[in-house]
């Protein structure tokens, strides 16, 4: 890593709320991750947690099914929940160029960013953008750009081994439209800046989904209708849900958790793309 990137580079601000530099603390919006006995008291409370042959869910289990959920949720969203250091390539586009080198990283939202350079590609390191051109304003959204407009475009010194191969890659913006694989950057994402805690509406969405398969893991088990029972010319009988037992609770879940996966994807992620080239 060159001298640039002896330190890594944020907004600065919280990364949910997004852009808060400081809150009351009156409400809590952020943390650590859904519990086992947050998970029973905020979405199963009042449901006996037991199969229809007696088994029972144990708290290993509900650590289990809130891991998976979480996993779920990132696939569901779309971006990174815990925070996570990546390094990817990204093409390089004529377009995105004249704008300011517009790049979105391919995991949101973005934390801090450790590197942005031209790497060649057996890993030759052509040239290093400085920390100072690069603007961290939209991370929230996994958006980088690049605003050579300061002191430090005639003062910092290109990094990087630059040679005759390395001139090639310097000059594609004069000729080429799109070329693969062209900016390298190494980054963290994840929905907070601190380790271990997460937006409480994340959270929420979490324990929506852990809820709904441990409640169709239950229901499943009711395989009966109705039952009956006749003795010395006496009958009873009586009829019940069946599989269909926890229904109402998991579709008022299910629809909690639409709405929140909206209002998740549109605070951390791109719904339309708009620019001026």
């Amino acid at each position: 890593m060159s001298q640039y990137f002896k330190y890594t580079k944020s907004y600065g601000t919280a990364m949910y709320p997004v852009h808060a530099e400081r809150t009351s603390g009156l409400v809590q919006r952020v943390e650590p991750f859904l519990t086992p006995e947050q998970l029973k008291s905020r979405f199963l409370k009042g449901i006996p947690l037991r199969f229809y042959n007696g088994d029972v869910f144990t708290d290993a289990d509900f650590k289990d099914r809130i891991y998976l959920a979480q996993n779920e949720a990132e696939l569901r969203l779309k971006i990174t929940i815990t925070r996570e250091l990546r390094k990817e390539k990204l093409a390089f586009k004529q377009e995105d160029y004249k704008a300011y080198i517009h790049l979105n990283a391919e995991q949101a939202p973005l934390c801090t960013i450790h590197q942005l350079a031209i790497v060649s590609a057996d890993k030759n390191n052509i040239f290093e953008i400085p920390p100072e051109w690069i603007e961290t304003a939209n991370f929230s959204k996994g958006i980088i750009n690049v605003i050579p407009l300061l002191a430090a475009y005639g003062v910092n010194s290109v990094q990087g081994a630059v040679g005759n191969a390395g001139i090639a890659f310097l000059t594609v913006m004069d000729g080429l439209n799109w070329v693969p694989a062209y900016w390298q950057i190494q980054y963290t994402s994840g929905v907070s800046n601190a380790e271990g805690l997460v937006p409480t509406v994340v959270n929420e969405y979490i324990g929506c989904i852990a809820a709904i398969a441990i409640l169709s893991e239950i229901a499943a088990t009711f395989i009966y209708n109705s039952q009956s029972q006749t003795q010395d010319g006496i009958s009873q009988s009586s009829s019940g849900p069946g599989p269909r037992i926890y229904f109402l609770r998991i579709e008022e879940l299910n629809a909690k958790m639409e709405v929140l996966e909206k209002k998740i994807k549109a605070i951390f992620s791109q719904k339309f793309f708009v620019g001026n080239f």
